[in-house]
C-alpha cells in the first residue's frame, strides 16, 4: 500500500489546474493527480490504493485541494501563499482516520457545508465591526 504524500485536484479546469500547479512547484510538492468525475462516488481508501471506477459520475461544482500524508508545514505554506497570488481558491481538506472511509462525494458535501458555515460567520463578523 503506497503511504507517499500526494495532493488531488478536484473541480479544476485544465487552465486552473496548470496556473495552481505552476504554484505549487514553489514548494517542491509531492505527486499531484486529478480525482475524475468517475471517482467521485467512491471511498476515499478507494481513490488512494485502488484502480476502481464508478458507473456514476459525480459533476464537479467546488474546487477542493485534498491532502494525502503531506506535512502540515507544507499544507500551511500552500495555504498562506496561494491567498496573495492569482491562483484559485479551492477549498483545502486533509485525509484523515475519520474520513477516509468516506465516499468522496460525502465529503465534498460536507467540505462545502463547513464552507458555507465559515463565511457566514465571516460576514457576520465584518458587520459588526
Amino acid at each position: 500500500m503506497d503511504t507517499s504524500p500526494r495532493i488531488y485536484y478536484w473541480g479544476f479546469t485544465p487552465e486552473e489546474l496548470l496556473l495552481f500547479d505552476a504554484f505549487l512547484q514553489e514548494f517542491s510538492p509531492p505527486q499531484s493527480l486529478v480525482i475524475e468525475p468517475r471517482h467521485g462516488h467512491l471511498t476515499l481508501h478507494e481513490i488512494l490504493f485502488s484502480e476502481k471506477e464508478d458507473g456514476e459520475e459525480l459533476v464537479p461544482d467546488e474546487k477542493v485541494l485534498l491532502f494525502f500524508n503531506v506535512p502540515a508545514e507544507f499544507i500551511q505554506k500552500v495555504m498562506k501563499g496561494a491567498k496573495t497570488r492569482g491562483v484559485p481558491q479551492p477549498i483545502y481538506a486533509m485525509v484523515t482516520r475519520e474520513n477516509v472511509a468516506w465516499k468522496f462525494s460525502d465529503l465534498v458535501d460536507h467540505l462545502k457545508k463547513e464552507h458555507e458555515f465559515v463565511q457566514r460567520r465571516l460576514r457576520g463578523n465584518r458587520q459588526n465591526t
